[in-house]
């Protein structure tokens, strides 16, 4: 009886492991919304990335993006970035509290914007067309019959869901640590064209060095790149294979689901267990 209920409960965590770490489908994106949000006037929402929240969002070509201004103060949604200065795509103007700017994008592609009010709020709309998604699709379809197994079989632990990132060419395929050189390795698949990725860095994996910088190299070699706080933005050539990003630190993480599933495993074996030895316990 003890054996059967363990099996039962093997598998049902099993089937819950299966459904937590699938991967979404690609779906839809015709529309998005973003806030600029409480308190972004004062410095500091940049750390986090929540002057606009999201800060990065992703619709389809033709799909409209909508700014609510739920602050207190009067804000700006401007094309280009504090340090390159101004676009042609779009600008809100001043959107005065309460009040909302959107704008439909028509081209495909990565669009900056930041606030002229607030140049520390930034953020990002990323616009895909449909043959993106299918080329998307399929690099994912040849990512998980192709690499997959011969990762696991190797017992790398991939640290993907460890991160938030966003890229405009190719997707990333895995991304694991070497803690002998303090280094995290981003490994991309299919980048046929130039393109950008942004990451932000888990603390606990990865720790920057002394003065909160990290060390970035593309395909061996050094490039430069945009740090905010603990996200970087890093530009990389099209055939891009791997982006080391270098820290004081690496400390690899069993994976979150795996642990979670674990230790309910463990749990429940061990309360099982008690209960059934409880009941052939002769009664005095």
């Amino acid at each position: 009886m003890l054996q059967k209920k363990i099996y039962s409960l093997f598998g049902l965590l099993a089937i819950f492991s299966l459904i937590a770490i699938a991967p979404p489908a690609f779906a839809d994106h015709t529309t998005a919304e973003v806030d600029m949000a409480v308190g972004s006037s004062v410095v500091g929402c940049e750390t986090t990335n929540e002057c606009y929240i999201p800060h990065m969002v992703t619709i389809d070509v033709g799909g409209e993006v909508m700014w609510n201004n739920i602050d207190a103060m009067a804000h700006t949604v401007t094309a280009g970035t504090p340090t390159e200065g101004l676009s042609e795509h779009f600008d809100s103007g001043l959107v005065a509290p309460g009040a909302m700017f959107s704008h439909t994008f028509e081209d495909a592609g990565t669009f900056d914007y930041f606030c002229m009010v607030h140049p520390w709020m930034v953020g990002a709309v990323m616009v895909s067309s449909e043959e993106t998604h299918g080329d998307m699709e399929e690099m994912e379809g040849m990512k998980e019959m192709g690499h997959s197994d011969d990762h696991a079989a190797k017992g790398i632990e991939d640290l993907s869901d460890q991160f938030t990132t966003t890229l405009t060419s190719g997707v990333i395929h895995h991304i694991g640590g070497n803690t002998d050189d303090a280094t995290l390795l981003v490994h991309l698949f299919g980048a046929d064209d130039d393109g950008k990725l942004e990451i932000t860095l888990n603390s606990d994996i990865i720790t920057p060095f002394d003065d909160g910088s990290y060390f970035v190299l593309v395909d061996g070699q050094e490039v430069e790149f945009m740090q905010m706080s603990n996200t970087l933005h890093i530009e990389y050539s099209a055939g891009a294979e791997k982006i080391e990003i270098v820290g004081s630190h690496v400390v690899p993480e069993f994976g979150t689901i795996a642990m979670i599933v674990l230790a309910v495993a463990i749990v429940s074996i061990i309360v099982l267990t008690t209960k059934t030895r409880t009941t052939l316990i002769p009664k005095l």
